[in-house]
């Protein structure tokens, strides 16, 4: 949770500071398209792209666009993106930032709290002034013309001309306007408070007022909000010199009624006053009105909206293409066991290159992995389960790129996995058969008699159990479940080599194949659990011992916290399990013959 909001602030700052520069880039256009850009920024506070990611995650591609791929699962995008979040290592393992303690995410929320509060009072204390003044007014009738629809009215407790109400605005003004103001000011005034209802700025200030109320503590927010109160007055400032052309009449009624009233005025009220009252003034008497939009800054604007909203939802297709291809395989016609890419090319790869693997819809890349790790993938076996390896495959690395003949079904991974195979006989030699050997493993089971679990083990929520069972049940009949979004807070594994594992929404036996490689031997659930749980651990890795660290990556990693417990101690205090010897006879893949491969 605190992950997602950390890489929403990002998200948003990034943003804000995007608007911001087309802000400046349009500076000499009209300000009603500033205040636009400022009312996005705003609004990016209320809707985090994971939504957008979500959607696109209902976006079913028959194929994935590959040059769009390659760049959405880039760890550059996914780092920017994510700043917060999990580093993908392959399709099932992932590295996040540790587990922040409970007491701190309360602590916040505490803060938080009471921020929010603090402006929600101030923004009720406000909304109740201008009820009284509403209260307290008379309708007024003017020789001016003023829109249908749009009622004016008096009240001596106003400050100021200004808008109020959401939905029927109400133009308010102070007793006795007219008698200070002479009819062309009066005219000009009532210009700029029409302008400002037609606009609908009391609808949007109030949106960002929300914004401020949630966000209080993010000085960006403020921001926004004082550049939404300046654009706002200019873009109805423009307005008005270019409807009445008495850019005098304007700017004297302005400077008379700002002596008369000297308050800072209220977000929620769209008055005269507000922003800096000098620069408008300079601009209203130089005529100074914003140019148009010109095709080239309308290509720049268009090519910025179009980013922000294809950037997430493409990278939730391509999730979701992912997703897919990790799924168990549809029914369906057989897979031709020759089947093989049609373009594959292998480079040595540096030993620094942090290992990366990703398999979507007709493409497989991985860079810096080990020949045994790209073995393992393929046959779908876990790499102690794998015996006959030669000595060069844990430590050469490879970057291999590989493209999917045009055709292959893209919903149906066993293809990949056979092309996979195909390669690995090709260009690696590889030979292989089966047998069933008698092999060391862990039960895991209960601690504890009463079968109690740990603090970091629990049993997920009725709502994620229900989302899970209902997508695991399309699978079970064949229909593909890639469009079905399924909450991170409901299924997500999260994992850092360095010691944390996050697991929400994973079934028992999935527990024990994420932990397998950590252990050194295979480890078989035998809790008789059937449900989905979450897990919490944490715990200080045997660094450097090859059969601990997960396939594919480099020995050495250092622990988070070299405090925690040894996985073993972890798995009893924190999960209330453990893990006990045992032998049991399992298949075993042995490796023939494995060469090292031809490079291009």
């Amino acid at each position: 949770m605190m992950t997602a909001l950390f890489n929403h602030l990002w998200q948003s700052t990034v943003f804000a500071a995007a608007a911001a520069l087309l802000s400046l880039a349009f500076r000499r256009n009209r300000a009603r398209l500033r205040y636009g850009l400022w009312l996005v920024a705003s609004v990016k506070f209320l809707v985090p792209f994971a939504v957008l990611t979500a959607a696109g995650s209902l976006v079913e591609w028959t194929q994935a666009p590959s040059p769009i791929a390659s760049v959405m699962t880039s760890t550059a995008i996914r780092g920017f993106n994510e700043p917060f979040g999990a580093i993908a290592l392959d399709t099932a393992v992932a590295m996040p930032a540790t587990r922040t303690p409970e007491w701190i995410a309360l602590s916040l929320f505490g803060v938080w709290l009471c921020g929010f509060a603090a402006v929600a009072v101030g923004r009720a204390r406000g909304w109740r002034r201008i009820h009284a003044a509403v209260a307290a007014s008379t309708p007024w009738d003017t020789a001016t013309h003023v829109p249908s629809g749009i009622r004016i009215r008096t009240a001596p407790t106003v400050l100021e001309p200004g808008v109020v109400g959401l939905w029927k605005p109400v133009i308010l003004l102070p007793a006795g306007i007219d008698t200070y103001l002479t009819a062309r000011q009066l005219a000009a005034v009532l210009a700029h408070e029409v302008s400002h209802a037609r606009r609908r700025d009391n609808l949007t200030a109030a949106v960002h007022m929300l914004v401020e109320a949630l966000f209080w503590f993010h000085p960006v927010v403020w921001w926004i909000g004082a550049r939404l109160v300046a654009e706002r007055e200019q873009a109805c400032d423009e307005h008005v010199v270019a409807e009445t052309g008495e850019p005098l009449a304007y700017a004297e009624s302005i400077v008379t009624i700002c002596r008369r009233y000297v308050e800072t005025p209220l977000m929620s009220v769209a008055g005269v006053g507000g922003a800096d009252l000098k620069a408008r003034i300079n601009a209203i008497l130089a005529n100074r009105i914003g140019v148009s939009l010109t095709l080239s800054k309308g290509i720049v604007l268009a090519a910025a909206v179009v980013v922000s909203l294809v950037v997430p939802i493409a990278t939730g297709a391509i999730d979701a293409a992912l997703t897919a291809a990790q799924l168990p395989a549809a029914p369906g016609p057989p897979v031709d066991p020759e089947t093989r890419f049609e373009v594959v090319s292998i480079k040595p790869s540096d030993q620094s290159q942090v290992p990366r693997m990703s398999m979507s819809p007709g493409r497989y890349n991985v860079a810096g992995v080990a020949s045994q790790g790209i073995v393992s993938q393929a046959l779908r076996v876990p790499p102690n389960r794998i015996t006959g390896l030669p000595d060069w495959s844990f430590k050469e690395r490879y970057t291999i790129t590989a493209k999917a003949p045009e055709g292959t079904p893209s919903t149906d991974s066993r293809a990949m996995f056979v092309m996979l195979t195909n390669l690995l006989k090709d260009r690696f030699r590889m030979a292989t058969h089966t047998e069933t050997r008698e092999m060391p493993v862990f039960n895991l089971v209960f601690a504890r008699n009463d079968k109690r679990f740990g603090p970091a083990f629990k049993e997920s929520s009725a709502e994620c159990r229900a989302v899970l069972a209902a997508r695991n049940e399309q699978v079970r009949g064949g229909v593909r479940a890639a469009g079905m979004i399924v909450p991170s807070e409901c299924e997500s594994v999260r994992i850092n080599p360095g010691g944390t594992a996050s697991l929400n929404g994973v079934p028992m036996d999935m527990i024990a194949q994420i932990l397998t490689p950590y252990v050194g031997r295979p480890l078989i659930d035998k809790t008789g659990l059937t449900s989905y749980y979450n897990v919490a651990l944490k715990w200080t890795p045997e660094v450097g011992n090859a059969g601990v660290a997960p396939p594919g990556l480099p020995a050495g990693t250092l622990p988070l916290d070299p405090d925690a417990p040894n996985l073993f101690t972890a798995v009893q205090e924190q999960l209330g399990l453990k893990l006990e010897n045992a032998r049991a006879p399992l298949d075993v893949v042995v490796i023939d013959r494995l060469e090292k491969p031809t490079l291009d």
